[in-house]
């Protein structure tokens, strides 16, 4: 009788909790963008373009600060506690410690900043606004990345959908009752409070975790060094995810970021797929990086190949039936999105591989080069846009993004084949497959639009992308089976 060595026990279970833990926060993360998509809809249609081209980049100060004062000491305390769990209260005080300075820091900065500057009372309120919000999230950040290091989802999953809906309850109430504007960061307010108290209370109740300030000069110092490069990184990413925004505001107008945000918001909205899969696997990546170079190798293919198979048909689908989506989501008044959107979507196979190769280089010890790759890209993406915008306004900031996305793929799968022997043969072809069942998806599509409503294009193209590709053999039962375990089964 053969029997199953330890390891393979030990890898066995490791695969099955980061599909459990991809499950719950893939489940949160489909609920709370659709939710935040919906209400982003009404948000969109009730101010219009231009006063929509003010509230987001106010409202992107948010995760902009945020990450100036968590300065990734989150994301180096999911991989230390996940590493050693036997100091997770050493690690959680010392890291609470330094977020108090941090804070205390950005916030004065920003407050003398607000209060010597000649914006609008409305503007100065909400900037305060933003300030006690970005302090709530930052120790709600930390709360929760105790529950990661130990692979442990269901908690920040109900937080999230928590949040979300007690925000949307608010800000609805604030624009029917035309509150103003400032009332829309204020349910962003409650949703944080919310999410703080909630998170503080779990810690303490499920994982009897003792909450308190400490200052541990080695801890502090070596989480310091580690969370450099991740937070430069971090820092780059926001300025590439917010730039196209600001530079549209100050060379174009407030129009045309409403006009580029309903487009780039169609693209984020999908992210949460690759961000679920890249937040489940860092932890046990960052152990397979020390114990189990073949299981990392594994890991890596197979979450590469799945967000390939699903980001195809909808980067196909979405610039096929981009006029039909902007008309019929956010009205005639945004028009003018339909441009965009189809070049955006160009790339958005790259944005979903680029989530776990980021992921795979920062669990493997690689921040820096994570950092070297991200400064390049930014770099790339202020010149492109600098050039583009003057002219071409949204239209050219999608094609900088587009580019942009290109490089930082390139650049970073790179150093993946430095590290892992993974099967590039394996997945070029599989790519292949992939690419067939979405142009056979585009050709159904192309002959069926002009006579069907976009409810039913978009199952019928599911539908032959699927067909096809399992013909194929581009997905398997097995692989159709793991998606069910893993998400429609914990749906019902």
């Amino acid at each position: 009788m053969q029997s199953t060595s330890p390891t393979n026990n030990a890898n066995n279970h490791a695969q099955e909790r980061i599909l459990k833990n991809t499950s719950y926060l893939t489940i949160a993360f489909i609920l709370q963008k659709i939710l935040s998509f919906l209400y982003f809809i009404y948000i969109a249609r009730s101010l219009g373009p231009v006063d929509l081209g003010l509230y987001d980049p106010i409202k992107s100060l948010i995760p902009i600060l945020l990450i100036l004062i968590d300065f990734s000491l989150s994301v180096v305390l999911v991989r230390e506690i996940a590493r050693t769990p036997s100091k997770t209260e050493d690690y959680l005080s010392a890291v609470l410690g330094i977020k108090v300075i941090f804070a205390f820091a950005v916030i004065l900065s920003m407050g003398l900043f607000t209060n010597f500057s000649e914006y609008s009372s409305l503007i100065k309120t909400i900037l305060y606004l933003d300030a006690i919000i970005v302090i709530l999230d930052t120790f709600t950040l930390t709360f929760f990345a105790v529950f990661r290091g130990m692979q442990n989802m269901k908690y920040e999953s109900l937080g999230i959908i928590g949040t979300q809906v007690l925000t949307i309850i608010f800000g609805v109430t604030s624009l029917i009752l035309n509150w103003g504007l400032q009332t829309l960061f204020i349910a962003v307010l409650v949703g944080s409070i919310f999410n703080f108290c909630f998170s503080y209370l779990m810690l303490k109740k499920k994982l009897k975790i003792k909450i308190k300030l400490g200052w541990n000069n080695e801890i502090i110092k070596k989480f310091l060094r580690i969370a450099l490069p991740f937070a430069m990184a971090a820092i780059l990413v926001k300025i590439y995810t917010y730039t196209d925004r600001f530079m549209l505001l100050t060379l174009a107008g407030q129009g045309y970021v409403g006009w580029y945000i309903t487009a780039h918001k169609l693209t984020y909205a999908l992210e949460f797929i690759p961000s679920a899969f890249a937040v489940s696997i860092f932890p046990a990546m960052s152990a397979f990086f020390i114990y189990s170079r073949k299981s990392l190798a594994k890991t890596f293919e197979k979450t590469f190949n799945y967000l390939m198979i699903l980001a195809i048909p909808i980067s196909f689908g979405m610039i096929v039936l981009a006029d039909k989506l902007i008309l019929t989501i956010y009205g005639t008044a945004f028009e003018t999105s339909i441009t965009p959107l189809r070049i955006l979507m160009v790339g958005l196979v790259v944005v979903f591989l680029n989530f776990p190769v980021g992921a795979f280089l920062n669990a493997c010890n690689r921040q820096i080069i994570n950092t070297m790759n991200m400064a390049i890209t930014v770099g790339f993406n202020v010149i492109i846009n600098l050039f583009l915008i003057p002219y071409f306004t949204f239209n050219g900031a999608a094609v900088a993004a587009l580019v942009s996305g290109f490089i930082l793929f390139f650049l970073g799968l790179r150093w993946v084949g430095k590290i892992i022997d993974y099967q590039k043969k394996l997945l070029l072809k599989s790519l292949g497959k992939t690419f067939i069942s979405g142009i056979t998806m585009v050709i159904v599509l192309l002959l069926t639009r002009d006579y069907l409503m976009i409810y039913f294009l978009i199952p019928i193209g599911a539908i032959t992308y699927f067909i096809v590709l399992y013909l194929l053999r581009g997905i398997t039962k097995h692989d159709l089976q793991i998606f069910y375990k893993s998400f429609i089964k914990k749906l019902a």
